[in-house]
């Protein structure tokens, strides 16, 4: 597997585009594609993570409360992406989520399929999906921005006793959340960084401690386009499960400096992502 940084460190000027939980929505990433390209030289763009998998249903089984209809587009959207990074080389970037995390070693998904990953790779075909493989491996978990902001795809159940230990975590070795016994306490990070849904405040300002960071920005949860926790924790939703009015993107001064949750202002940092 690539021995590709876990920790992708972000600039400290210019402008960064947010969004997370696409699964498989090619429309979504359009979208925010077009809020990037209309940065100027100097933007970004993160992706939290859980970009594939999305619903295998016709119209008559949809369920009007997932938002407007579509059905999963992973094959296409990874490779806009793809050919996104090699367009913008250096600014354009994704974290790892749990449902990239199943075809690199983690448990296999199945929400919209018995199993998602074996469902998307025989869509790709053996060759393409080896590339997959490859490039998912080379994913980063966390990304830091001088701003004072942590960025991940679910929240960071628990801190590394430094960030140096990110790069010794093995994507093919992860635990389970509630399994109390690990002979390998790398795997028990790796499932808590992955798989757990949010923090007490507490729990939230020992993380950041390690990061260096004063809030932190994950996904991985539907919400109501964004949702605040204490003073260090803003969970965002920006594509799935939500009506297009409640999807929310986030647009941030990397040359700022947020001291917390309060300083991500409705209609200046957190924006919708249609209007």
């Amino acid at each position: 597997m690539p021995s590709a940084a876990k920790l992708l460190r972000l600039p400290a000027q210019g402008r960064l585009l947010v969004a997370t939980d696409l699964r498989g929505n090619v429309r979504d990433f359009m979208q925010i594609v077009a809020r990037f390209e209309r940065l100027s030289t100097d933007g970004y763009l993160l992706l939290l993570g859980d970009l594939i998998h999305g619903p295998y249903l016709t119209e008559s089984e949809w369920d009007p409360r997932l938002g407007r209809y579509y059905r999963d587009e992973s094959p296409g959207l990874l490779m806009k992406l793809s050919l996104l990074q090699e367009r913008y080389p250096g600014r354009v970037h994704a974290l790892l989520g749990n449902h990239e995390h199943a075809h690199v070693g983690g448990p296999h998904t199945a929400r919209f399929a018995a199993d998602e990953v074996q469902v998307l790779e025989q869509r790709l075909g053996a060759e393409v999906a080896e590339w997959l493989r490859q490039w998912l491996a080379g994913w980063p978990l966390w990304a830091i921005a001088p701003c004072g902001i942590l960025f991940s795809h679910g929240a960071p159940g628990q801190a590394p006793a430094q960030l140096e230990e990110l790069e010794d975590l093995d994507y093919r070795r992860w635990q389970p959340l509630g399994q109390t016994e690990s002979q390998d306490p790398r795997a028990r990070l790796l499932g808590k960084l992955l798989w757990t849904r949010s923090l007490s405040p507490p729990e939230a300002r020992r993380v950041l401690q390690v990061a260096g960071c004063h809030l932190m920005v994950y996904g991985r949860e539907v919400v109501e386009g964004y949702e605040v926790i204490g003073q260090e924790q803003l969970i965002l939703a920006s594509s799935f499960g939500l009506p297009d009015d409640k999807k929310r993107i986030l647009e941030l001064d990397l040359g700022a400096r947020y001291e917390s949750v309060a300083a991500l202002r409705e209609g200046h940092e957190i924006l919708p992502l249609y209007r």
